[in-house]
């Protein structure tokens, strides 16, 4: 789960964002401040927004601390407060999903306009994605077992192993009824991912912005209608949380704004909608919040409603906003660069360090339950960022410098394209992941 972003304000050396990854544009007919809430709707976006780093930060941060929580059965009152509010860190991959469609989204339309869409398109991902995706698997279920003769912890994985190595993990997930991948089950988002990457790219090079925007409305009630139906009519509790069909509803609202944001009015267009959005949408989901009922997943999609205006809004809040000033956060952009192996490594790293320590041990060096699980919480989380600091700079990184070969030209316009029309309102850009 990998997305790029940075400064829509600052002066940007354009080759220094080109050795890191860039995320598309949003465009605005042209460039506007409205003084009473001081946001700023500029004619044309840089290619790296980091507003959006920081809520990709966001996003790993509570969804590594929900891994790590106290369980349900902790019997501790305490315990059981901080697993009622650490559990709500799940939803941060509803957010993963809705900025991966408005990123992606993006990438593509924007990209339409250059040579080698659909080349240029898979092999960038594939040189960002399947390095550390493999290479987690070649190691934990190929090279381990070699060396791990007593006590392996993935024998529940390496028995189903075939299903992981073709992004099927959620499938098979769905067809058992259960969470039978041990330690990689939360691989699930990430075939959710590369099935939205392997389809969607020809969806929006065969359709004209517009129509686009009606596919994604449709599919995405598609969506919703037939989650919320298997909710309510079936007991296969685990297809509904991962069948990638039930979260396309995320991922195209996320795809909705990034169309929305290049129409002839561009973010203007809709961030008077977002302002009222995403309270309404919060509110709403108070229920959810308090109840802890999954309401059949209803709420799922107010999520993705909420997160998609929330995106918007960080995207043209003003310099002087202090909605901006949230998202300049170092920290959360910083977590940001790292969250796609924070994401990977997070659950199989519970394992490994059992070894050195659990929440259980330290509580009882500590002396008590609830400190014993914060320092448990902090450790892993501490783990979970060196190990993706490690993994950047020694694995990752190197594979990015092949993106080189595959960067997008603008290609001869085409009389044919209704986008043709669209983007002459505005200027071009190549942006790439």
């Amino acid at each position: 789960m990998e997305y790029h972003t940075g400064e829509a304000t600052s002066r940007i050396d354009r080759h220094s964002i080109r050795r890191r990854s860039s995320m598309p544009a949003p465009y605005v007919s042209s460039s506007k401040t409205n003084t009473t809430s001081g946001t700023v709707l500029p004619e044309k976006y840089p290619t790296h927004i980091p507003a959006l780093d920081a809520i990709r930060g966001l996003a790993i941060l509570v969804v590594t601390l929900y891994r790590f929580r106290p369980s349900v059965e902790d019997a501790s009152a305490t315990c059981q407060w901080l697993e009622s509010f650490l559990v709500h860190g799940q939803r941060g991959v509803d957010l993963f999903f809705v900025l991966s469609g408005f990123l992606i989204t993006g990438i593509l339309y924007d990209a339409k306009r250059h040579s080698h869409y659909f080349r240029n398109f898979y092999a960038r991902r594939t040189l960002r994605i399947f390095p550390l995706y493999y290479g987690v698997l070649i190691g934990a279920l190929v090279i381990l077992p070699l060396v791990w003769t007593t006590g392996y912890p993935f024998g529940a994985t390496r028995d189903a192993q075939g299903w992981l190595w073709g992004y099927c993990t959620n499938l098979v997930i769905a067809w058992r009824g259960d969470w039978c991948f041990g330690y990689f089950d939360h691989f699930w988002s990430l075939a959710v991912e590369e099935h939205f990457y392997f389809l969607w790219p020809l969806v929006i090079y065969f359709s004209s912005r517009v129509v686009a925007q009606r596919w994604c409305l449709a599919l995405a009630f598609v969506s919703a209608g037939t989650r919320i139906a298997c909710a309510a009519f079936t007991d296969n509790g685990p297809a509904v949380e991962v069948l990638t069909l039930f979260h396309l509803d995320a991922l195209l609202v996320g795809a909705w704004f990034a169309l929305a944001s290049r129409g002839p009015r561009g973010l203007a267009g809709i961030v008077p909608t977002c302002r009222w959005l995403m309270p309404v949408s919060g509110v709403l989901l108070l229920p959810e919040l308090l109840l802890h009922k999954r309401l059949l997943t209803v709420p799922d999609s107010l999520y993705a409603l909420c997160f998609g205006a929330m995106i918007v809004l960080a995207v043209s809040a003003g310099p002087s906003s202090a909605f901006r000033r949230v998202w300049q956060s170092r920290v959360l952009r910083w977590l940001g660069k790292y969250s796609y192996g924070m994401y990977v490594f997070q659950l199989p790293l519970i394992p490994l360090f059992a070894y050195v320590f659990t929440a259980e041990s330290l509580a009882e060096s500590i002396g008590s339950r609830l400190l014993g699980h914060l320092a448990y919480i902090l450790l892993m989380l501490a783990a979970t960022i060196g190990t993706a600091f490690a993994s950047w700079h020694l694995y990752e990184k190197h594979f990015l410098k092949w993106k080189r070969y595959f960067t997008s030209h603008p290609a001869p316009p085409r009389s044919s394209q209704k986008e043709t029309s669209e983007s002459s309102k505005t200027s071009e850009v190549s942006l790439a992941v």
